[in-house]
């Protein structure tokens, strides 16, 4: 059965208290800062999508490949796995020095991760590829995401929308579509990014797509028009949820 989502908890007006706006102001410099000092990252990440709100990047590790010594910005951050993949072993740069292990993935699992900035290299220990989704979010409020959160893939897949993951800010949708027929999402009542986990058609009231897995597609809000997907379509629909 699918891991039990974290309880929803109630609305609340989103009013920044001069506090929060002085923190926010802190963080934002900090990311810039760190920004302007990071050096390329290499051939292994690939922007796809950018604006206000995300940077997506598509990630691509080969069997047993090793990638040097690189930054990450600091903004908290959902890795959406592409691939049933292996282990992976992150090494980070002094003073901290010290090793992890990212344990096998599945196709349609996810993580969701604190901000932190990090500099570290990257060696596959496994035999396949490891592809995923690296959705930096870059203007969320820096004190939402305090915990790791994992989402599995929910066994047996059943078709509907499944919530995933809730809190004031951030809303993540498991949505399945039956193999013989298509299916709608419920609509959102703000902006989010839908993210293809098999080939799928989905249709807007603004215009038509066709996604492959890992594809993303950017949608503004629209509390009256439910989203369409086609037959056998999954996808993770990331929905922000604080102002614009």
């Amino acid at each position: 059965m699918a891991a039990r989502p974290r309880t929803p908890k109630q609305p609340q007006a989103y009013l920044l208290p001069r506090s929060f706006i002085a923190v926010a102001l802190f963080v934002g410099t900090l990311f810039s800062t760190t920004a302007l000092a990071q050096s390329p990252l290499p051939k292994n990440y690939k922007t796809i999508l950018q604006n206000r709100d995300l940077l997506v990047m598509r990630v691509h590790y080969g069997p047993h490949e090793l990638v040097p010594m690189h930054d990450h910005s600091a903004y908290p951050t959902v890795f959406v796995y592409l691939n049933d993949s292996g282990e992976l072993r992150i090494d980070h740069a002094p003073p901290a020095s010290f090793s992890v292990t990212r344990p096998p993935t599945h196709t349609g699992a996810f993580r969701i991760s604190p901000g932190m900035i990090e500099r570290h290299s990257i060696t596959n220990l496994g035999d396949e590829p490891s592809d995923f989704l690296r959705v930096e979010l870059k203007t969320i409020p820096p004190t939402d995401i305090k915990d790791v959160t994992r989402g599995a893939v929910p066994s047996p897949l059943l078709p509907g929308t499944h919530i995933e993951f809730d809190d004031p800010a951030l809303h993540i949708d498991r949505i399945v579509c039956p193999f013989a027929m298509p299916c709608e999402a419920a609509p959102t009542q703000t902006r989010s990014l839908l993210i293809a986990i098999t080939d799928l058609k989905m249709e807007t009231p603004q215009e038509k797509h066709s996604l492959k897995p890992g594809e993303v597609a950017w949608l503004p809000a629209n509390p009256r028009k439910p989203l369409q997907l086609s037959p056998g379509a999954q996808a993770l629909r990331i929905s922000l949820l604080y102002p614009q």
